[in-house]
């Protein structure tokens, strides 16, 4: 089963932090059709370890070490998990900005 991610205007930035994808944006609807592009990307874009580490860490608000040990991994793969994913979806947000 999938976890439905929902993102708003009070979390979109934890995902796409310094990126300046929403910075200056008054259009709603792109606004809008951003957070459906990345919703959907994280549902079918990344690995099962990259979305369940982006899940955790920034929408259910974990810690690396936490998820780490819930995964049976290293905090430094939890890590890596969560810069891969980040930049993926960093790369497909580009594709649909200006």
């Amino acid at each position: 089963m999938k976890n439905i991610i929902h993102i708003t205007d009070n979390n979109k930035h934890k995902i796409m932090a310094d990126s300046g994808f929403f910075q200056g944006s008054t259009n709603e609807s792109s606004r809008e059709r951003m957070k459906k592009i990345l919703s959907m990307a994280v549902l079918n874009e990344l690995t099962e370890r990259q979305r369940i580490c982006i899940i955790d860490y920034y929408f259910n608000g974990k810690k690396q070490k936490e998820i780490a040990e819930n995964l049976g991994i290293d905090s430094s793969t939890v890590s890596r998990h969560i810069i891969k994913a980040r930049d993926k979806l960093r790369h497909i947000a580009s594709y649909y900005v200006n």
